[in-house]
């Protein structure tokens, strides 16, 4: 038997209502919660006379009360009701009562649980870590995506299957396989935007689609082409007709993609942004090749995430209504990094942490319009060899969990297997060549020759 010491409380086997103690440990919880003070107190008096055992019985005695308004009763009441329902979680959220219990609560690959009960033994590399399904998708269903370069991957593989997937401005040259697509970035989306690595781009694409906004008409220099700084594409404008011609046709195309979508999945890429000072508008370039003084980087936070994507989502239903939002985190790490104290891989770590917040942060706000899809852990928990050759790409195997997962939360049907569209690994490593052009430039640089 355990020693009781005044100001010790000891929990065991046996109730707690029994103690002295707990009728003002109960009644703190129900204040922190949010009872007013005043109804706290007529509960304290509750527990003083009559000493119920239980919360059913402490509400059997609010109900039974002949000194208690029915304002008060309801009010002790529902905060009972909600403590109620939340002691009975609290006693089963780690309750394995069947294998999807267990698939689903704990961690698996779980070697004494493999040993012990291997009906509930799940291995990470072959399970996939979703709970929910959301069947919004068939072959016949409009769907965009956009965002960083592993929506690509996406954006392909919908493609490979024969879904809707809306091209609204095809960058795909004539007489082009097909069948090679995934080995480009042709076809990377519904209009021609380009790579948008943070969550302002995706906001300021879906303000320039439907006219909120227009992004100014800057271009940057690269060799002899010309660069919209705005839409990281390819290939770039020779001379300012080019882009001229473009700049209207793109915004036509763009609206009329985003209005074709029924479905768009944004694929969020980095939390590192840099903008122009005196506009506030974000790049989607790197800043090297613009003017230094012109530009302010800029870390955004959780909060300026959730912000962006709620503004979003707000132009978007407002020109769409009924739109629905697929959101992930791209597994792609930093190349590099900005930061002046931190290395890069805690970089990245920190990019990443926050966006997948920001994107849990803003699904919970729009239950039924937006889900969460874990490709980020899919990549980063759920696959042996997750990465190509230069530990940055995705590899062909972690694209085909990633994409079974897409199958399995959000097509409607499920009777048969895909095949999933393999890329070609590209060897990323410089060869002589890149790199004697890429030291000859620093020396035309240094010499003020360019």
């Amino acid at each position: 038997m355990v020693d009781k010491l005044p100001d010790i409380r000891v929990f065991g086997r046996e109730s707690a209502w029994d103690n002295a103690w707990f009728p003002a440990m109960f009644v703190g919880g129900l204040e922190r919660d949010g009872l007013e003070s005043r109804l706290a107190g007529v509960l304290l008096d509750i527990f003083s006379a009559l000493k119920p055992e239980s919360i059913t019985a402490l509400q059997q005695a609010v109900t039974e009360s002949t000194v208690i308004d029915d304002a008060d009763k309801a009010a002790l009441g529902a905060a009972l009701e909600r403590t109620q329902r939340q002691a009975e979680f609290n006693a089963r959220c780690y309750a394995r009562s069947s294998p999807e219990d267990e698939r689903v609560v704990a961690w698996p690959n779980n070697p004494r649980t493999k040993a012990a009960d291997p009906d509930f033994y799940f291995d990470i590399f072959e399970d996939l870590p979703y709970r929910d399904v959301y069947p919004i998708l068939t072959s016949a269903t409009p769907i965009g995506s956009a965002g960083s370069c592993f929506a690509l991957r996406i954006a392909h593989q919908l493609q490979s299957w024969g879904y809707n997937y809306v091209i609204e401005e095809d960058d795909l040259p004539p007489g082009f396989p097909v069948d090679r697509l995934a080995s480009t970035s042709y076809r990377m989306a519904p209009a021609r935007m380009g790579t948008l690595f943070n969550v302002p781009s995706m906001r300021q694409m879906v303000e320039r689609a439907f006219g909120v906004m227009q992004p100014e008409k800057i271009l940057v220099q690269d060799d002899r082409r010309l660069v919209d700084p705005f839409r990281s594409i390819q290939p770039l404008y020779n001379d300012l007709a080019g882009f001229s011609g473009d700049y209207q046709q793109h915004n036509e195309a763009l609206r009329r993609a985003l209005l074709k979508c029924e479905v768009f999945v944004l694929t969020l890429g980095l939390t590192e942004a840099w903008r122009f000072a005196h506009s506030g508008e974000y790049a989607s370039l790197s800043p090297w090749r613009i003017d230094p003084s012109l530009l302010r980087p800029h870390q955004l936070s959780v909060a300026e995430n959730v912000a962006e994507l709620e503004r979003l989502f707000e132009v978007y239903t407002k020109f769409r209504p009924g739109i629905k939002l697929i959101v992930s985190v791209s597994p792609v790490p930093l190349n590099k990094t900005f930061s002046t104290s931190q290395h890069v891989v805690a970089a990245n770590a920190l990019s990443k942490a926050t966006l997948r917040v920001a994107a849990d942060e803003f699904c919970r706000n729009h239950s039924g319009q937006a889900f969460y899809f874990p490709s980020y852990e899919v990549v980063m928990s759920c696959t042996r060899e997750p990465w190509e050759s230069d530990m940055r790409h995705v590899s062909p195997a972690a694209v085909e969990r990633v994409m079974k997962l897409f199958r399995r939360m959000f097509f409607v049907d499920q009777s048969h297997a895909v095949p999933v569209l393999h890329h070609d690994v590209v060897d990323t490593s410089p060869d002589v060549m890149t790199l004697a052009k890429g030291r000859a430039k620093k020396l035309l640089r240094k010499l003020g020759l360019r």
